[in-house]
């Protein structure tokens, strides 16, 4: 939002590997730059809103929808016969809809990429967006559908990365 730009490196990089991380990534750091200058932040949201994929769709009540839920994207609308505006069925809505999502995302991002995968998970963790296991599942937080797209994929990204390399050493940020 600030244009700042923070590097995080492994505590054993040199002063040297930090100068050349930044000229290498100088251009992609720009094109970054470029697009939250072209994207700045969502304004504040209805409370009765739904936030899909950093964006705020209308929730519409519809009764005779029974217990189907519709998400319009083009129309940026959630259509429902349950009752979304109680926490309750909301929570459990979107953690639905986040399972079905972030699993069928994961896959696809999996096969783009060339990443032999487990299983995913889709959990309510209070501290992570997500992990990988040795077993190369990945787990991967129901919160993740809010985040705009490009968000919700590099994370899954970086979990698929951990199915080749399980730890964060300079290995698994240059690979």
């Amino acid at each position: 939002e600030d244009s700042r730009v923070e590097l995080v490196v492994p505590a054993d990089f040199t002063l040297a590997e930090v100068a050349a991380v930044l000229d290498r990534k100088a251009d992609w750091i720009e094109r970054q730059l470029s697009f939250f200058r072209a994207h700045p932040p969502a304004p504040a949201t209805d409370p009765d809103a739904i936030i899909l994929f950093g964006e705020q769709f209308s929730l519409l009540p519809v009764s005779a929808l029974g217990r189907q839920i519709i998400v319009d994207e083009q129309a940026k609308t959630v259509r429902s016969g349950p009752d979304l505006s109680h926490p309750s069925e909301r929570a459990k809505w979107y953690r639905a809809f986040a399972r079905d999502h972030l699993t069928k995302r994961t896959g696809e991002l999996a096969r783009e990429h060339g990443f032999t995968l487990g299983r995913v998970f889709v959990r309510a963790q209070r501290s992570k967006w997500g992990n990988c296991s040795t077993s190369g599942n990945v787990s991967l937080n129901w919160r993740l559908v809010m985040a705009p797209r490009y968000v919700s994929d590099y994370l899954i990204l970086h979990e698929l990365m951990h199915t080749r390399i399980l730890n964060h050493t300079h290995r698994f940020w240059v690979h």
